[in-house]
């Protein structure tokens, strides 16, 4: 009893002598505000969370420390509160600041028993935390510092905002700050999901927070005796698991590309996890069958056309994991045909071409500033004339860069330039070849710029939250111009010379492009529906060409696979493509059930050039019908060929005949004179 009075004596002579220099209040750090020391924390992860609120990715961001994002104390479990009060602070909602019990506890401990127990109350210890010098409060003047200090506290700020500040400022196990990332970290949840076991057990961590799983162990013993046996049999569990990340991560590049823009904390992004985690799949799949041809990487992007939010945001490395970081959309590369569409709305804007136009297909030399310039086609064939919208469906060379003459200035470019395709070089520099699709293009500004076509000629930017905003939005291309473009590219019979009838292209209700670089190293497939505009790349990072890979047997089937999902997930309730009005001058053919004549058009009139070879002048043959029967010509009533694919037939003088045969029964007729 002696002993307590002697020390009680002693606290008293200590505090009353300091309170009575004027030195030592002044000394007294200032207060910060409960607004301010919450404003200035920083999660040290960025955390991705889906549309809908689920989680996609976390990438860190401040490799000192681990904190996760502010807990208002709502949102934390009614058993952790408890808990950390029974463990750190039993007394608090009764004390001014300092408890004096404790106090003189700890000091006795100190003197008479050599413990280094701390007699400290919650709010004590936040002063601590949110103090700049720590060694303001070291020592037996540094704890009358904050003693002082406490009360000072306790007037300016709530309890709740005290107990709100220290669980999310106190040190729990190693790097790990604040209650939300030792919650994450070790138990997978927020804190408001802590049951009275995981609580005890993060509470006991406070004070010693690197005891060994025996001592961790003994201490929540102490805490909760009627779940000691528990506590034990979470140890290895609980030991083993050191780091705090999300146990799958889906959005690598979005989280990249977020963190690079000053992004930080939770942040719900418009992405759809499902689609995500579905397009990394088929790319993957995709990759593994193409990888004999040397195809290493690909990205996809998805956005809904009328919010420019984007749905899926995907770059895989494939087998090459030394390059998992690339991030595939923003990557420059080679486009391809991928740019002709826009060519050719440029044309129709000016009423310079239609798609019922014709224009020939052959062998031309284009003189420039900077020479000669001979395009080919990718087959080095030549087709005679064909109507625009062939050339533009089937991707035909020469009639691009006839089109590309045919402006006659640097309207192409502009539009380009318009819909801010990234490092576009001056249009000198790629001449009549920019028709090919020489320029370098990000996946990102190529997806944009035929989600500008799927809205009717309308540009706006792209959308990684779920915001709406669209005051920048901007014409590009007429209205007509981009329908016309878009129907063009939405019908298989407009692609059969290049690519047959049915192709990975072949969507009913979906424009669609693809587009493969020079030598081989890039292929593109980007197309739309009412809802959605797709977009895929694919190629190697290093940037080696693939092997016999184009676009329509890499990038499309990706494309495939990635729309026939949004379809089956979310219907296109509007109404499909209009078909391009066909000329009236020509009569339409004879069709009957099941299989139908897609080209020539009865009654069409054709005239051989005399300085094209006429090996090189072909009429395609196409029909539409049934695999599972029998299709085939007749040419002039005795020639049969195989209407199955695609037939190029070489033109001689005269009227000729063309039946459709399906199993042997006539389906169609038409007639063409040829002059």
């Amino acid at each position: 009893m002696k002993k307590k009075i002697f020390i009680c004596s002693l606290v008293v002579v200590l505090v009353g002598g300091a309170l009575c220099a004027g030195a030592f209040f002044q000394s007294i750090p200032a207060i910060k505000s409960f607004e301010n020391v919450k404003s200035s924390y920083q999660s040290s992860e960025l955390f991705l969370l889906d549309r809908d609120g689920k989680p996609l990715h976390q990438w860190r961001q401040n490799t000192h420390e681990r904190t996760f994002m502010w807990s208002a104390l709502k949102d934390i479990s009614p058993a952790m509160l408890s808990a950390v009060l029974k463990s750190e602070d039993q007394n608090f909602y009764e004390h001014g600041g300092a408890d004096n019990k404790a106090l003189i506890a700890s000091l006795y401990q100190r003197i008479f028993k050599k413990s280094s127990r701390g007699g400290s109350t919650i709010t004590m210890q936040v002063l601590k935390l949110t103090s700049m010098d720590k060694k303001v409060y070291q020592g037996l003047t540094g704890k009358l510092r904050q003693i002082v200090a406490a009360f000072k506290l306790e007037s300016q700020w709530t309890k709740e905002q005290i107990l709100e500040a220290y669980l999310n400022l106190v040190p729990f196990r190693g790097e790990y700050r604040g209650l939300s990332s030792i919650s994450w970290t070790l138990f997978d949840k927020r804190p408001q999901g802590l049951t009275l076991k995981e609580a005890t057990l993060l509470s006991v961590l406070i004070r010693s927070p690197n005891a060994k799983p025996a001592e961790w162990a003994q201490r929540a013993c102490w805490q909760e005796p009627s779940l000691c046996a528990e506590f034990q049999a979470s140890m290895t569990e609980l030991s083993r698991k050191s780091t705090a990340s999300l146990s799958q991560q889906y959005a690598l590049h979005l989280a990249q590309k977020l963190s690079s823009t000053g992004a930080h904390g939770e942040v719900i992004t418009s992405l759809q996890k499902d689609l995500q985690v579905y397009a990394q799949e088929i790319i993957a799949s995709q990759l593994r069958s193409l990888e004999s041809q040397n195809v290493h990487n690909a990205a996809v992007l998805v956005i809904e056309n009328k919010t420019g939010q984007v749905w899926a945001y995907v770059s895989s490395e494939g087998s090459d994991k030394k390059s998992s970081y690339v991030d595939g959309t923003q990557a420059l590369r080679q486009a391809g045909s991928t740019l002709k569409p826009f060519l050719y709305a440029t044309a129709f804007e000016k009423n310079l071409l239609h798609a019922e136009s014709w224009i020939e297909d052959s062998a031309v030399d284009i003189v420039f500033d900077r020479g000669v310039y001979k395009p080919q086609n990718h087959d080095r064939q030549f087709y005679g004339w064909v109507k625009v919208k062939t050339a533009l469906a089937s991707s035909l060379n020469v009639p691009a860069v006839k089109v590309f003459k045919l402006l006659n200035d640097d309207s192409f470019w502009s539009k380009l330039k318009d819909m801010n395709f990234r490092e576009l070089k001056e249009p000198d520099h790629y001449g009549p070849a920019l028709a090919l699709g020489v320029a370098d293009v990000t996946l990102e500004d190529l997806t944009q710029a035929y989600r500008t076509l799927a809205q009717k000629g309308i540009y706006s930017p792209l959308r990684f939250d779920l915001k709406t905003d669209h005051t920048n939005e901007k014409r590009i291309f007429t209205e007509n111009s981009a329908k016309e473009v878009a129907q063009i590219i939405s019908q298989s019979e407009n692609r059969a010379l290049g690519f047959g009838l049915d192709s990975a292209l072949s969507l009913q209700g979906a424009s669609v492009k693809t587009g493969t670089s020079k030598d081989m190293r890039d292929n593109w497939c980007v197309g739309f529906n009412s809802r959605f505009t797709v977009g895929v790349w694919v190629g190697n990072f290093s940037g080696e060409p693939m092997w016999n890979v184009m676009g329509i047997s890499g990038a499309a089937p990706i494309w495939k696979k990635v729309m026939e999902w949004l379809y089956e997930k979310y219907p296109d309730t509007e109404v499909s493509l209009a078909p391009v009005a066909q000329n009236k001058t020509n009569k339409a053919p004879q069709v009957y059930p099941n299989a139908r004549i897609v080209y020539p058009q009865d009654g069409m009139v054709l005239a051989l050039d005399p300085a094209i070879p006429s090996v090189n002048q072909k009429m395609p043959l196409l029909v539409e019908g049934p695999k599972a029967h029998t299709l085939h010509w007749k040419i002039d009533g005795n020639r049969k060929v195989s209407a199955h694919q695609a037939y190029l037939w070489t033109p001689s003088l005269g009227k000729h005949t063309f039946e459709l045969y399906q199993d042997n029964e006539l389906k169609g007729s038409v007639q063409v004179l040829v002059k």
